[in-house]
């Protein structure tokens, strides 16, 4: 019996020491929805367009902005028994669309963005995750000083609060956000920030890419970090745009030579240049 105690004691103080060892990550202080609204062309010949929900974790110190959907599949993709649930949904999917012909059924299994965007305060720099190719995902960091802003006079009530217009040209593109300076968080979505308040909105002059808030609360969510981060190479931030170029415009291709032939889609289409990445200055 005394052994039978000792062990349970035991057992009890090495459980705790665990639980003590918990990684604890850092925790929200406020939580924004966006709706990510973005054009683009699929596969060079067909014009699309994806609605995607987003979300901003944000303390004084740092913010998290990613899709929510994407990091439950990057959950799955991380561990063999994930792998599996995520095949199993997959077949699914693919058994209703075959009967149905409905692509919305595909909609919820595949990827609308790989994008994570971790900001640093102290740091004064930010932590990019993305896509690089047909397999391939890269990282970057990039310091807060290359984004700039210029405020203008024109408001307008976005969510019941009153924004305040500012603009700003970046990696190619030219920006129109509005700020709510009643919210006093120097953040918004995707590397969007540094306006004295909160982004809610912000669209590119061609209106091909638009960040929409859609819902803002008090939160005390963790920022986790992201699934499987040695899978993620480092590499500059226009590396990264320009070999994702090249596997959008020779994706047919790239197939071909990576299955050896046997998937055979054709040749690839002409390439475009209407719709374009959130940024464009990779093409400098």
């Amino acid at each position: 019996m005394n052994r039978f105690i000792t062990l349970i004691v035991l057992l009890s103080v090495t459980a705790c020491v665990f639980a003590k060892k918990k990684p604890e990550y850092p925790r929200a202080a406020i939580k924004v929805g966006y709706n990510y609204h973005e054009k683009f062309m699929r596969g060079n010949v067909e014009y699309a367009e994806h609605d995607i929900p987003m979300l901003l974790l944000a303390n004084p110190e740092q913010s998290k902005f990613y899709c929510p959907a994407t990091e439950y599949k990057d959950s799955l993709e991380s561990t063999p028994s994930g792998r599996a649930k995520a095949k199993q949904i997959f077949d699914i999917a693919v058994r209703k669309y075959i009967e149905s012909k409905d692509e919305s059924v595909m909609s919820d299994v595949v990827y609308k963005t790989f994008i994570y965007v971790f900001k640093d305060n102290a740091r004064e720099a930010m932590t990019v995750y993305d896509k690089a190719g047909m397999m391939e995902r890269g990282v970057y960091e990039e310091p807060f000083s290359e984004l700039t802003w210029e405020t203008g006079d024109s408001t307008k009530t976005i969510l019941g609060y009153e924004c305040i217009m500012a603009t700003t040209d970046y990696h190619g593109r030219k920006w129109t956000a509005w700020f709510a300076p009643e919210i006093p968080v120097n953040d918004g979505p995707w590397k969007l920030r540094g306006l004295p308040g909160l982004i809610l909105e912000a669209t590119d002059d061609k209106g091909h890419h638009r960040f929409v808030a859609e819902g803002i609360e008090e939160s005390s969510q963790p920022m986790y970090p992201i699934y499987s981060q040695n899978e993620y190479d480092r590499m500059t931030r226009l590396d990264m745009l320009r070999s994702l170029r090249n596997y959008r415009d020779n994706s047919h291709a790239i197939s071909k030579a990576a299955t050896d032939g046997m998937l055979d889609l054709g040749p690839d289409a002409p390439t475009q240049n209407e719709y374009d990445y959130l940024e464009t200055d990779y093409h400098q």
